[in-house]
């Protein structure tokens, strides 16, 4: 076992450097004379001013309109030697404010329910509750305004100042606003490791400034989004207008613009209001906006437009999912409308099944059902792999692709997958690559990438590979085993919808003693095929790769 990690205490620091640094070196260009100053000004901060301001920075604190609050006194922190002097040079550098002028309502969340009591200057019950106290407080204060100064006669507040400056760098940095510096954290304690792409000046995510002013306008929509969705129809249509437009080579932008426009326009439809979900699903490029549209007509009894809507998919699908919506969608639709001309029932695959009964055990039932089929015939071998074989293996076979510095797909040196990794754009920006790739794949040049990467890479993180479900004797028998036009379809259909298919895999790989090997799906008492399983035994069945269902049941008592 590894020697555990010791950070030094102010670990937090060094990370912070990082970030800024990494973005001043990259992006000066970008940034705005106010942000750039804001670099400058931390800078020439004393140590321990730096650790202050860092420290406040990661804190939530308290809101208000002067920023994150917070009170001196309560502040603690063993590395910085002289706090108050630290406090003194941020508010010097306008970092800090001391003691901004605030309205009560926005002073009180920062004591004690025993404090405000203290300091009220008519006694008050102590059985009344946080909030009823402070509306209590309030209207007093209306009356006889001293209750500020009471809690504020021996206190000093401060409030965090540039913290929109921050947010720019860690967009920057991150390529979103939902990351910290936690991730230097992990790195530093050795939980996490990352592999070494290129962070060159060449394929940097953003170009100009208008590009990173989009995204930060984004974020402050996204921001309003949760009181949004519990207002009326006119305040999601006013946040929707609010969004910025997407620019032309940033998939990004558009990918997180359809995301927040699909949420807003389904709140319409519980509204209601399928007229303008139906105009707001028309600016969208992505699923399911089509399939969105297509509900609303028909739920407008306006079955042409609806019927259309799934030819059109039909025609050119966005992805599987899609594809099948359409289909079975469309055909029940035209049923029901007795206009079925051109529309046939979906086919379903009726998978081969068996059903076998065990005693119940405290092991999950997938491990019981290996068990039991290990023990249908001699030298017989079972692993539990679920999504980890083929998704492991297509992860160090095309592992180089995987990390290839793709314009736009690494913002930082902590990420375990490019950017667009999980969206429609992930194979189309490496067609070229990945065509190749598989176009040279048998069972030798398979196998020889597959060993060379997994022994050269193991512990690195990437999105495909599960290290601890990838034993060496699974990995073996697997390379041996499986043919290689079964590898390179099964890659094909990962690789083209990375987001939806690499779930949903059978559960057991059985590697027969007399040779090949079998895929099994578990099911146990009361479960059910999920629609992502039934899509993925329908293919094996088109490729002809061996497969089954297993049936659980328990046995009596």
């Amino acid at each position: 076992m590894s020697e555990p990690v010791e950070l030094a205490p102010d670990y937090y620091l060094s990370n912070f450097r990082a970030l800024v640094d990494f973005v001043m070196a990259r992006y000066e260009r970008l940034l705005s004379e106010g942000e750039r100053s804001f670099y400058r000004d931390f800078c020439a901060l004393a140590v321990d001013s730096q650790r202050l301001y860092v420290r406040l920075l990661s804190r939530k604190g308290v809101p208000s309109s002067r920023g994150a609050l917070f009170r001196l006194g309560k502040l603690a922190y063993a590395e910085i030697t002289d706090l108050p002097g630290a406090a003194d040079q941020l508010v010097e550098a306008g970092l800090l404010l001391r003691d901004p002028s605030l309205p009560p309502e926005e002073i009180l969340p920062l004591f004690t329910k025993a404090e405000l009591l203290q300091g009220t200057p008519n006694a008050l019950p102590k059985a009344l509750k946080r909030p009823d106290l402070e509306q209590a407080l309030l209207e007093q204060e209306a009356e006889t305004p001293v209750l500020r100064d009471a809690l504020l006669a021996r206190e000093t507040l401060l409030a965090v100042q540039a913290a929109e400056h921050f947010e720019t760098f860690k967009l920057c940095f991150f390529g979103n606003l939902n990351q910290d510096l936690t991730d230097y954290v992990l790195r530093d304690l050795g939980l996490s490791r990352y592999e070494a792409y290129p962070l060159d000046r060449e394929h940097l995510p953003f170009r100009d400034r208008a590009q990173v002013d989009r995204h930060l306008r984004y974020y402050e929509c996204l921001a309003q989004l949760e009181e949004t969705l519990e207002g009326s129809a006119d305040d999601i249509l006013a946040l929707a207008e609010q969004l910025p437009d997407g620019i032309d080579g940033d998939a990004t932008l558009h990918r997180r613009l359809d995301r927040l426009r699909l949420t807003l326009a389904r709140q319409l439809e519980r509204l209601d209001a399928l007229e303008a979900a139906d105009q707001l699903y028309r600016r969208c490029s992505r699923p399911p906006a089509r399939e969105r549209r297509a509900r609303i007509a028909v739920k407008r009894d306006d079955i042409e437009s609806g019927l259309a809507l799934c030819r059109e998919i039909l025609d050119t699908p966005h992805n599987e999912a899609e594809q099948v919506f359409a289909e079975s969608f469309g055909y029940r639709t035209a049923k029901k409308a007795r206009r079925l001309d051109g529309w046939e029932a979906p086919a379903r695959h009726q998978p081969p099944t068996d059903t076998v009964t065990l005693p119940r055990l405290p092991e999950r039932v997938e491990l019981l059902a290996a068990a039991h089929l290990e023990q249908g015939a001699t030298d017989h071998q079972c692993f539990w792999v679920e999504n980890t074989l083929f998704n492991g293996i297509l992860g160090l076979y095309v592992w180089d692709i995987l990390f290839s510095p793709v314009p736009g797909a690494f913002f930082n040196p902590f990420q375990v997958a490019p950017s667009d990794f999980r969206t429609p754009d992930f194979y189309p920006q490496r067609r070229a690559a990945f065509e190749q790739r598989l176009a040279e794949l048998d069972t030798d040049t398979l196998a020889e990438r597959v060993w060379q990467q997994y022994r050269a890479k193991w512990g690195i993180a990437n999105p495909l590979v599960g290290w601890e479900g990838l034993p060496e004797e699974l990995l073996a028998l697997a390379l041996e085993r499986i043919p290689a036009d079964h590898w390179r379809v099964l890659f094909r259909r990962l690789l083209g919808d990375i987001s939806h298919h690499r779930n949903g895999l059978p559960d057991l790989v059985l590697f027969p003693a007399e040779g090949g090997y079998e895929l099994v799906e578990v099911k146990g008492p009361g479960d059910r095929l999920q629609q992502n399983q039934q899509r993925w035994l329908s293919f094996f069945a088109r490729h002809r790769i061996p497969h089954r269902v297993l049936h659980v049941e328990w046995a009596p008592a």
